[in-house]
Order: C-alpha cells, then sequence, then structure tokens
C-alpha cells in the first residue's frame, strides 16, 4: 500500500510541474532602417465633398427668351456649341450672361455674341469640359461671359478684355454668401485649379485669375496668372 502512494504521488507531481511549464517564444529583434533610407509613411487621402445644389432657371432668363428673336439666336448659339461637342457644360442661362453690374451699367443681364465671336468660346468651354469631368470643379456658377464694349467699360474690364472677344469666363465658386463650412471646399477647389492650370495650362494656352472678390476667370487667350492686385506673384497659382 505504501508502495502504491509514493508512485501515486509521483506522478501527480510530475503532471503539476508539466502544467506550470511556461513556454518561452523567441524575440525577434527590431528591423532598424538602413542609415539614409528614408522610411515610407503611406499618407491619408483626405477628400473634400460637398453636396451640388441643383440649378434653377431664373425668371429673368425665362422672360429674356421669349422676347424679340433671343430663343432663334440662342438655339442657333446652343446647335452651334453641340456641333463643337461643348454643348450642355455651362448652363445657357449662365453661359449668356454679361456682368454682374448690368444694371448699374444699364445694360442687359443676357446676350448672345455676335456670330464671328461664337468660335472663341469653344477653347474656354473645352477647358471646362476637362474641369467638370474631373470634378476639379463642382459647385460652382458661371456670373460674366461676352461683353460688349460699353457693359465691358462700366464693369471695370480691361481695354483688351478677352470677355469682348467671347473667350472668357468668370465664375464663383460656392454659394453667393458662403458659411464658415463653405470655405474649405472653395479654397480646395482653388488649389485644385491651380494644379491643373500648372499641369496642362500651358498646352491649352489656359489664362487664370483669381480676384479679391472671389470670382475666378478663365480663358485660353495665353498661358499666364494674376491674383488680387492684378499680378502674378499675387496669384496663389504662383507655386
Amino acid at each position: 500500500m505504501t508502495v502504491y502512494k509514493s508512485a501515486l504521488t509521483a506522478i501527480i507531481s510530475t503532471l503539476f510541474i508539466a502544467s506550470c511549464t511556461t513556454t518561452v517564444h523567441q524575440i525577434q529583434p527590431s528591423v532598424t532602417p538602413q542609415q539614409g533610407k528614408r522610411i515610407f509613411i503611406p499618407q491619408e487621402k483626405v477628400t473634400i465633398q460637398t453636396p451640388v445644389p441643383q440649378k434653377t432657371v431664373p425668371a429673368s432668363y425665362i422672360q429674356w427668351i421669349s422676347q424679340d428673336n433671343h430663343q432663334q439666336q440662342v438655339a442657333e448659339y446652343e446647335k452651334f456649341l453641340n456641333q463643337n461637342n461643348v454643348g450642355n457644360i455651362v448652363p445657357a442661362f449662365e453661359l449668356l450672361r454679361t456682368a454682374r453690374d448690368w444694371q448699374k451699367c444699364g445694360s442687359s443681364e443676357y446676350a448672345v455674341p455676335n456670330r464671328e465671336l461664337w468660335a472663341n468660346q469653344v477653347p474656354t468651354l473645352k477647358v471646362f469640359k476637362y474641369l467638370v469631368a474631373t470634378k476639379v470643379l463642382t459647385d460652382f456658377e458661371v456670373t460674366s461671359v461676352y461683353r460688349d464694349l460699353p457693359t465691358n467699360q462700366c464693369a471695370g474690364g480691361a481695354n483688351s478684355s478677352r470677355h469682348l472677344y467671347n473667350s472668357a469666363i468668370d465664375f464663383r465658386l460656392g454659394p453667393v454668401i458662403p458659411q464658415p463650412q463653405d470655405y474649405i471646399a472653395i479654397e480646395n477647389t482653388k488649389f485644385k485649379l491651380c494644379q491643373f492650370w500648372a499641369q496642362y495650362g500651358q498646352s491649352l494656352n489656359m489664362g487664370i485669375g483669381l480676384y479679391a472678390s472671389g470670382q475666378i476667370h478663365v480663358d485660353t487667350q495665353g498661358y499666364r496668372t494674376w491674383g488680387p492686385n492684378l499680378s502674378h506673384s499675387s496669384s496663389m497659382c504662383n507655386f
């Protein structure tokens, strides 16, 4: 009996010791970069998306197009633009706007440019086509395109303004009265516009101006940029 108890005690002791045994994992040495080598840290891509409001036809445009032979003129102009693959990029009620100060100038809010100037708008609308297709431009409103000489002078345009030749488009980003939360999206869009201009502007003969009023000017009559004081150095596109 004593022998049996001794054997049982030895077996229990062995099992207890085995159950308390700790497995030791080998610690891998840390890997340090070679001297002078950069460590790649992936950057999180931040996208800023704002809802794009639905555009509605202004009552003033409906009234204007019903007068005289405006509807026929607009139809012919739109047909020309469609034939050149730049139709419906900007709605007619924006594309035919003259100047923001049209009332002060005693001008019409809308105007169809002279037929001999129609072709001048094609390259600029192609730029807009690229900008819209690549979502560089999403929430924007065109405020001024073709101006006759009296309207351009009254609006403070340059004597050689590209608006006189129907080759320029002025537009605003975001709502008429931006709220604090709108400025992030507006500034981000301006930066993307500058990137587009820096990368493709020369091949497109694209000019871009960013005014203190928030208005942005785009034309295709020369690769250049300017800012609030009308100089190259004041443009935010001057990287």
